[in-house]
């Protein structure tokens, strides 16, 4: 059974003769096509050559080993350190730090402060009012490397809604509820302010929502009676529910990827259902999630005095990623960095060099092997030729009629080769030695 031939590519015995005898007529030819064909194509760089071979090439190469030797040992531990720090950013690393909230007001323009100020009905100046500052910040932990990056109050949150007391309209046409939600478009806050009008006392209830990574949920009875289990993300959730199920063999005895409505799982469990894919659970355990419970902080502000600080202030513990890890992806770019980019070029020159030396020396063999022996070497290297041409020909070369050759034996010898100017150099080096 033979293979098909590739499209475009000659069999042996479809191979150009005449371009074949023109390539015997002139060696030369042949080898300049040779090399003209290898300088198109893109060779990868060759590798280092062994110790012994580089000691016969460089005689300084001890000292070249023992720097490829230290440099080896460097990029493995290079390596090993990037694996590791890899390996610590693929892993969720949080650390527990407490957002720390303060509440305040100030009053402007109240009857008590001004003593009868005309009030400017068109521009509003001089109608008494207040103005509620809320603000956080993030305590410090004493550590100036986690602490070195400040983050602002506003990206710990996901909403903040301020409910006002009694503040009817028409009297107070602004309404009672004040809503902020974070938009792209706007950079980080430090901390809010809210401006309205009015003399009297106003009791408010400050609702803060945690924008908390990765999202945490709040887990609604019964599937929290059965994991005890209040709130947590998404993976807690699941690692909890997993280990209830393996604690009370809800799996199937025969089929494993089927879970049972057993050990207090048929209240997760649609009504009547016998069994769930295990592929399924995470829908169900997500009808059981809500929302975490918002921080709710209530404060009444005053106007009966010019600035009213509440006397308390509210520590909300959150979760961050741990800043250490933005460090260790600086350091993991910098091993791509300029340096290791200069590093890179420098052993594609060592290769290049020591490529190019190879090919010197095997220059050199070629040159002292014809210099030692011209028969012997032309022998040699007529047969080695004649050889690799008979194959690239389909082994037609041979006596015409005799095995359907069509190159003879006489083409060979009677080669152009034998007359170009090396011939009579190699024959004068040959009589000098034979002199000597």
């Amino acid at each position: 059974m033979s293979l098909p031939q590739p499209a475009g590519i000659k069999r042996p015995t479809e191979v150009d003769h005449e371009a074949a005898r023109r390539m015997i007529a002139n060696p030369a030819m042949e080898t300049a096509a040779r090399v003209a064909a290898a300088g198109q194509e893109r060779r990868p760089r060759a590798p280092l050559p062994p110790p012994h071979i580089r000691e016969s090439l460089v005689p300084d190469s001890p000292a070249f080993a023992e720097l490829v030797r230290m440099e080896s040992k460097l990029d493995w531990t290079l390596l090993r350190k990037k694996a590791e720090i890899n390996d610590a950013l693929g892993r969720s690393s949080r650390i527990k730090r407490t957002l720390r909230m303060f509440v305040s007001n100030t009053a402007h323009d109240q009857p008590w402060q001004e003593g009868g100020k005309e009030v400017d009905t068109d521009s509003g100046a001089g109608v008494a009012g207040w103005v509620l500052r809320i603000e956080g910040r993030l305590l410090d932990t004493g550590n100036n490397r986690l602490d070195k990056t400040k983050r602002k109050l506003s990206t710990f949150l996901r909403s903040l809604v301020v409910e006002f007391d009694n503040r009817e309209s028409p009297t107070f046409p602004e309404g009672n509820v004040v809503e902020w939600h974070p938009r792209p478009d706007q950079a980080p806050l430090d901390a809010f302010e809210i401006l309205r009008r009015g003399d009297t006392n106003v009791k408010c209830r400050i609702v803060l929502h945690i924008a908390h990574s990765p999202e945490r949920y709040k887990v609604l009875t019964p599937l929290s009676d059965l994991i005890s289990l209040r709130e947590g993300s998404r993976a807690e959730i699941m690692a909890a529910v997993w280990q209830f199920i393996k604690s009370v063999g809800a799996q199937d005895k025969e089929d494993s990827t089927i879970v049972r409505p057993v050990g207090g799982l048929e209240k997760v469990f649609p009504p009547g259902s016998e069994g769930a894919q295990f592929h399924s659970i995470p829908e169900l355990v997500m009808r059981c999630l809500a929302h975490p419970d918002p921080v709710v902080i209530p404060y009444e502000i005053r106007v009966d005095k010019e600035a009213n600080v509440s006397p308390q202030c509210y520590d909300i513990p959150i979760e961050i990623e741990d800043p250490l890890k933005s460090r260790m992806a600086q350091i993991v770019q910098q091993f791509e960095g300029p340096t290791g980019t200069e590093i890179v070029a420098l052993e594609n020159k060592v290769g290049e060099l020591a490529y190019f030396a190879r090919d010197l020396k095997q220059k050199r063999d070629f040159l002292e092997s014809f210099a030692a022996s011209p028969h012997a070497f032309i022998h040699n290297w007529l047969a080695a030729q004649a050889r690799d041409l008979d194959q690239m020909l389909g082994y037609q070369i041979g006596a015409p009629g005799a095995n359907g050759a069509s190159v003879r034996e006489e083409d060979l010898r009677r080669s152009d080769m034998f007359t170009l100017p090396w011939v009579d150099e190699a024959i004068t080096v040959y009589e000098q030695q034979r002199r000597m």
